[in-house]
């Protein structure tokens, strides 16, 4: 694939999880009433809104109990998503992860193409909070 199509790929992964709420409470509190979810909670806790939703399903001839927890900004961004299971508890999904590795993937590919001056340029064109992110992580790439 063309270098200039992947940047553009990058850029527009990025636009869209920075436009993307993501899953909102009301839609995952219907599911309550599927079988097998037997419990759905919210609580607002340290400026963040938590669910719960915990599920059953069988896995080797057993039931198993999964509870997931979605952690939603006040302004209703969801920002992460774990899983606990009797094997403990593990992270689905990051927004700030997410958004890292898309930065770090995108930086990576700047700099194979194209000239410091043009990535500057590129960069002056961002939001201040990206443009921040993106020129702390040039800054460590180029040291």
């Amino acid at each position: 694939m063309n270098v200039t199509i992947e940047i553009k790929c990058k850029i527009d992964e990025l636009i869209h999880l920075l436009l993307t709420d993501g899953v909102q409470p009301s839609d995952l509190t219907d599911n309550i009433f599927l079988d097998d979810y037997s419990n759905i909670s919210y609580r607002r806790q340290n400026q963040m809104i938590i669910g719960e939703l915990v599920f059953r399903e069988e896995m080797f001839n057993k039931l198993v109990e999964t509870k997931l927890r979605y952690y939603y900004s006040l302004d209703k961004k969801l920002l992460r998503i774990d899983e606990e299971t009797y094997k403990g508890t593990n992270v689905i999904w990051d927004r700030d992860t997410t958004e890292a590795n898309i930065l770090d993937e995108l930086l990576v590919l700047l700099n194979k193409s194209y000239e410091q001056e043009q990535i500057s340029r590129f960069l002056s064109t961002l939001p201040s909070n990206l443009k921040t992110k993106i020129e702390k992580k040039l800054h460590s790439l180029i040291a």
